[in-house]
């Protein structure tokens, strides 16, 4: 489900001449239908293989556990997915969250509602900066954003001494690591209220009418009088918020401050969430829906491996084929 509509080709109002393939007509909206919901049918279709062959799958606390997995990805495909409306790409997402983390252990002798703000915090400082390469320095957001994925990993570790530092006990990280309401966890609840608001940013402010446009022909935009600079500015230092907010979330659920392990690989993920929802990397084009339902596709497709005892490589392989496909599909819609 994408939230912005598909390019629909125009057709005469005369009916066809015979011999012609109009006949084929109905079995090309329904392959269209299938590239457009492809990633709701993979998720339906992994779901109730697992329920059928995964022992467990069917436990209430798999899918609550799935849920809590869920939640920091979500919110840095978010980012991911305005950086790549645009045309870009944000590497850096996955270094931040560990940047992030290490922060909120530097900040913690000062509370806990400070290291938690800290975290979020230097995730926007470096989003900025990011932003403002692509902005202003006009780098390549691939190669602005490779060198913060660097940069940051390496700040994270530098700030702890490379060490693992154990949160101490608190509501607030307790509230976003396990807290629930019901069987829902709370920092689910906290992703789909931010990607409800996303949407609404991309569908209802000039904001993401100007970030779509600049995906879509980035010349043109500029000759139209958008204010492409400041767009871009903004779509990274939202992704850059996004991700340390993420971090803040995954250290508060391990438990611990770790820049070794938090959100390491997790800006592929992003990725592949973003594409396998329907949101081209070619730019002009975005799907907020679809992107959730990729992220819950992926973390499915994860514990499949983990639950039966399968190496996690293979995971990663099948994510790659998951990526192609989609490209593919993409390609193939036009």
């Amino acid at each position: 489900m994408n939230l912005l509509p598909a390019r629909k080709s125009l057709s005469l109002s005369t009916p066809a001449a015979p011999g012609t393939h109009a006949t084929r007509q109905p079995g090309h909206a329904a392959l269209a239908w299938a590239r457009e919901n492809s990633v709701y049918i993979a998720l339906a279709l992994l779901v109730l293989l697992n329920l059928a062959l995964t022992p467990g799958f069917s436990n209430p606390l798999a899918a609550r556990s799935l849920l809590f997995e869920s939640a920091p990805v979500i919110l840095i495909a978010l980012g991911q997915n305005l950086a790549i409306a645009t045309r870009g790409i944000d590497l850096s997402v996955g270094s931040l969250m560990a940047l992030s983390s290490a922060t909120i252990a530097v900040f913690l002798d000062y509370g806990t509602g400070t290291a938690i703000c800290a975290g979020i915090a230097i995730g926007l400082v470096c989003g900025i900066f990011n932003g403002a390469l692509v902005s202003i320095v006009k780098i390549d957001p691939l190669i602005s954003g490779l060198a913060l994925l660097v940069a940051a990993r390496g700040l994270a570790q530098a700030l702890v001494g490379g060490s693992r530092v154990n949160l101490p006990p608190s509501d607030a990280f307790d509230l976003l690591g396990t807290g629930a309401v019901g069987p829902i966890p709370v920092v689910i609840l906290i992703g789909l209220a931010l990607a409800v608001l996303i949407a609404v940013v991309v569908r209802r402010t000039t904001f993401g009418r100007y970030a779509i446009l600049i995906g879509a022909s980035r010349g043109a935009a500029f000759l139209a009088g958008i204010p492409v600079r400041r767009t871009l500015f903004m779509v990274y230092a939202a992704s850059g918020i996004l991700a340390g907010f993420a971090g803040v979330i995954a250290s508060s659920r391990l438990g611990a401050s770790d820049p070794n392990y938090v959100g390491v690989n997790f800006e592929l993920d992003s990725i592949a969430a973003s594409v396998i929802g329907g949101t081209p990397l070619s730019g002009g084009r975005i799907s907020i829906v679809g992107t959730v339902f990729g992220v819950v596709l992926l973390q499915v497709l994860d514990a499949s491996f983990i639950m039966n005892n399968i190496s996690f490589t293979y995971a990663q392989i099948l994510k790659a084929v998951f990526i192609v496909v989609a490209l593919y599909l993409q390609r193939q819609g036009g």
